[in-house]
């Protein structure tokens, strides 16, 4: 089936191309470098010395949260919103990557590895940043239609947890095979513009709209396995997390390599669903 030979073939790929799983990964650990350090700055010149510091070993605290942000909450505001400049900066930069990911991984160079990714992220940059935005709306507008749908469900009972039970039983899958397809467009619609450059971004989103309509159900199947794929890193990751008692700062340490191993696994696992519907498009 031209579905598991997609995932075969994308996964070489991304072993061939394995350096761009190391940028990504570097670009993320300085984003969130960026957010951690100023926190533990914060943490440091109000708290640094209490004893209530290694009760958050043992994971999230709210009374100590409660009472850190009744003390100290004025704090918080510069830190928040260089968060969201930071993770505003970070999208940026992928949508910049997204470009050079694409045009590497239908090419898979032997040479000119760098020449050809840097190249193509300058390239398309605008073009990808202009179809982001476009289903950043349709995304919205999706999202706003089943929060009404919740709402109608719920019929204003938001203190009633059965209700609010069955009204999420009803409409998170649904939101969730909705949302999928616009997400599937989405990738689709980056491998078309890099790999057949039209003038007008509509051009793509005609394109491969019509693909999809065509294959409609593997790409779907294509991408439920690789959310599959998703699904079992972080049942895998939380498992692990459970059997790591941090008590020490050696257990900390345990702890921070093993989210990192399993930070670089994800990243490849993305760019494998990138190399799979490169693969699916040139097998069909």
């Amino acid at each position: 089936m031209n579905i598991f030979k997609a995932i075969q073939q994308g996964f070489f790929k991304v072993w061939i191309c394995k350096r761009m799983v190391l940028l990504l990964y570097i670009a993320i650990f300085l984003m969130a470098l960026c957010i951690a350090y100023p926190l533990k700055k914060l943490l440091e010149s109000t708290v640094g010395h209490s004893l209530m510091v290694q009760d958050l070993m043992k994971g999230f605290d709210y009374e100590f949260f409660n009472d850190f942000n009744n003390a100290y909450g004025v704090g918080w505001t510069p830190i928040f919103d260089q968060s969201i400049v930071v993770v505003l900066l970070f999208l940026l930069l992928y949508v910049f990557f997204s470009g050079g990911i694409y045009a590497v991984l239908t090419q898979v160079p032997k040479s000119n590895y760098r020449a050809i990714f840097w190249a193509n992220s300058a390239q398309y940059f605008w073009k990808i940043l202009r179809l982001s935005l476009f289903f950043l709306v349709i995304h919205s507008l999706v999202f706003a239609l089943f929060a009404l749908l919740f709402y109608a469900l719920v019929n204003g009972e938001l203190q009633n947890e059965g209700v609010i039970s069955t009204a999420l039983k009803i409409v998170l899958p649904c939101y969730y095979l909705v949302a999928l397809f616009f997400f599937v467009w989405q990738d689709y619609s980056k491998y078309f513009l890099v790999t057949a450059p039209k003038k007008w971004i509509i051009s793509t989103l005609v394109e491969s709209f019509r693909f999809l309509r065509a294959h409609l159900m593997n790409v779907y199947f294509l991408y439920l396995i690789n959310m599959l794929f998703w699904g079992v890193l972080v049942f895998i990751n939380y498992r692990i997390t459970l059997l790591i008692d941090i008590e020490s700062y050696s257990t900390i340490l345990l702890s921070f390599f093993v989210s990192q191993l399993f930070l670089l696994i994800r990243i490849f696992i993305k760019l494998i669903n990138i190399g799979s519907i490169v693969s699916y498009t040139s097998l069909d």
